[in-house]
């Protein structure tokens, strides 16, 4: 898997920092979730964002877990990525009150993009890295 695209946008009226992305399969076979579990309420394949500690201290996160998490706004995605085909991705959070909006802008790729199935993580790309190479 490798990221084709990633685009950063700052929704003002709601105070929210959007990430769209597009991931290409290299692989021979489809990229599909195989996390199987006995619960009823299936969630597949998901994208979080990983702040790193400057982007951090700039949105709202998540009270009481082990690991930095920001406060999720909403999420969707293609699902199932096909062999040499694209899926597109998008996640949003919550930027905190009175945070400089260009300063997000800025240190929105201070953070690690993780491909989970399930609860097991597939695969992480430093956006830093990976905003370089595009």
């Amino acid at each position: 898997m490798v990221i084709t695209n990633i685009e950063t946008t700052i929704i003002k009226a709601e105070n929210i920092l959007r990430y769209d992305i597009k991931i290409k399969n290299t692989d021979t076979t489809p990229f599909k979730s195989e996390f199987d579990y006995p619960g009823q309420h299936y969630y597949g394949l998901e994208i979080v964002i990983q702040p790193n500690k400057k982007l951090a201290s700039k949105m709202e996160l998540v009270e009481g877990s082990e690991f930095i998490k920001m406060i999720p706004m909403g999420a969707g995605s293609t699902g199932i990525i096909d062999s040499g085909k694209e899926g597109s991705f998008h996640i949003e959070y919550k930027i905190k009150n009175g945070t400089d909006l260009n300063e997000i802008k800025q240190l929105a790729c201070d953070s690690t993009l993780i491909i989970l199935d399930g609860v097991n993580i597939v695969k992480e790309f430093s956006l830093e890295k990976v905003k370089n190479d595009l």
